[in-house]
């Protein structure tokens, strides 16, 4: 009995000595792919949150929000931003727990996403402010416009996501993986295999890009950096998403949004915003093709032809 006690005890310290010389070494290899000297700081309860601006103040603010993934950030917008603010006084910033924001090991919830985009608008911008946000953020978006028309005028969604997964609750599955990817080493090594390159490119073949070819090295260099910056700390959120706290439901905010919003997504996505528009039927819908999730960064000039195109209506 001793000696099975005393090789469990052997091999599962061994183990967890593996594990935390594999995360030290993606902590120690980790480095840099964009520059920071334009980065600022916007300190929301206690958290520093990683903001640029670019485009002239006298322009009109237009507020460009990323998809909400722990490889994603501000950086998403690198193709298109250089262009909008040509004609927009641009920010644009990464969300707590991407990039280089604060990573805290908290719960992740929908309505703090909510209350920092009106915190951001009020306290940075300091008036009424366009929105361009991507997928899960269009979401946080619209419910900022509920609860805070004042500060919103138009609104713009990229790939709104499927109303039905918004409304999706934890399970025992999710709770598992949330507590598992808590834990300091072994859940941290489960991150980091997670969120190794490869599986970030697969995540980008399978679901953000249409045409792999399309997907640059860069890319998924600045997607691992986001992932792994900050101790990897990004696991909070990767549990909090896992276990669908992030999701919110904003099925009975569409009716009461006064709000124009425009929706730009993939041409075989019609069926998902007809489901909104059963809630909305204002909302107005710019289809394209030769893309996914991510076509501001699949096919950017086409993606900035149609964000022009609706400020000039």
């Amino acid at each position: 009995m001793y000696k099975s006690v005393k090789k469990v005890a052997i091999t599962t310290t061994l183990l967890l000595t593996g594990m935390k010389l594999f995360n030290v070494y993606t902590e120690q290899t980790l480095t840099p792919v964009t520059p920071s000297g334009n980065d600022k700081i916007f300190l929301w309860k206690d958290m520093k949150i990683n903001y640029t601006e670019k485009g002239t103040p006298d322009h009109p603010a237009l507020l460009l929000l990323h998809n909400l993934d722990p490889a994603s950030s501000k950086e998403e917008w690198h193709r298109i931003d250089d262009t909008l603010s040509e004609h927009f006084h641009i920010y644009e910033l990464d969300l707590p727990g991407c990039g280089k924001s604060d990573k805290p090991n908290i719960i992740y919830i929908n309505y703090m996403y909510v209350q920092i985009i009106s915190d951001f608008i009020k306290n940075i911008i300091g008036k009424k402010t366009n929105i361009c946000a991507a997928a899960y953020s269009g979401c946080y978006t619209i419910m900022t416009a509920r609860f805070y028309p004042e500060l919103i005028n138009k609104i713009i969604v990229i790939s709104p996501p499927a109303i039905d997964t918004l409304v999706k609750p934890a399970t025992k599955k999710t709770k598992l993986f949330e507590k598992a990817i808590q834990l300091p080493i072994a859940g941290t090594f489960l991150y980091n295999c997670i969120m190794s390159k490869e599986n970030i490119l697969d995540h980008y073949t399978c679901a953000y890009f249409y045409n792999e070819h399309n997907i640059s090295e860069q890319t998924i260099d600045i997607s691992y950096f986001n992932a792994h910056y900050n101790q990897s700390n990004g696991k909070y959120l990767l549990a909090s998403i896992h276990n669908n706290y992030t999701n919110i439901n904003i099925i009975h905010a569409l009716p009461k949004i006064n709000h124009d919003i425009y929706f730009i997504a993939n041409s075989n996505k019609k069926h998902v915003c007809t489901e909104y528009k059963k809630y909305d039927s204002s909302i107005h819908t710019i289809y394209v093709s030769n893309c996914r999730m991510l076509p501001h960064m699949e096919i950017p000039e086409t993606v900035t032809e149609k964000i022009l195109h609706i400020f000039s209506l």
